[in-house]
């Protein structure tokens, strides 16, 4: 059985066509991987990677860094953190005596967002003057 015609230009032509079609599928569908998944968001803490809902500190200033992957903007609280190149963020947060809770979002370009809690207990040391 054949399709009508037998040079072998029509065949290569045929061919090339169905690879190239085929091979922007794959590429397509590989790159919307990231817009399926969403943006991600891993937390670095005292506790270790990832594992940051509940934190003791006993300094008033807390350094809250992590990384991110498919996020375009974050914020901490109402307010909004700078990413490097990377998806890297580091930001000093004041922390009052007792639990702070704090909120994380990160939004990605498409507007699906992924958002954390935290809670930070601050041990205000009593020193005698």
């Amino acid at each position: 059985m054949t399709l009508g015609y037998t040079d072998g230009k029509t065949k290569i032509k045929i061919f090339l066509l169905v690879f190239v079609l085929t091979s922007v599928s794959i590429i397509t569908l590989f790159e919307l991987r990231k817009v399926i998944s969403g943006p991600e968001l891993t937390l670095e803490c005292n506790n270790g990677i990832g594992n940051c809902e509940y934190i003791k500190s006993d300094k008033y200033i807390y350094t809250l860094h992590g990384k991110t992957k498919n996020v375009s903007t974050m914020y901490i609280g109402n307010r909004k953190i700078y990413l490097d190149t990377n998806g890297y963020f580091k930001e000093e947060i004041v922390l009052y005596p007792g639990d702070n809770l704090i909120n994380i979002k990160s939004l990605d370009k498409f507007g699906e967002e992924t958002e954390k809690n935290i809670n930070i207990h601050y041990n205000q040391l009593l020193t005698n003057k």
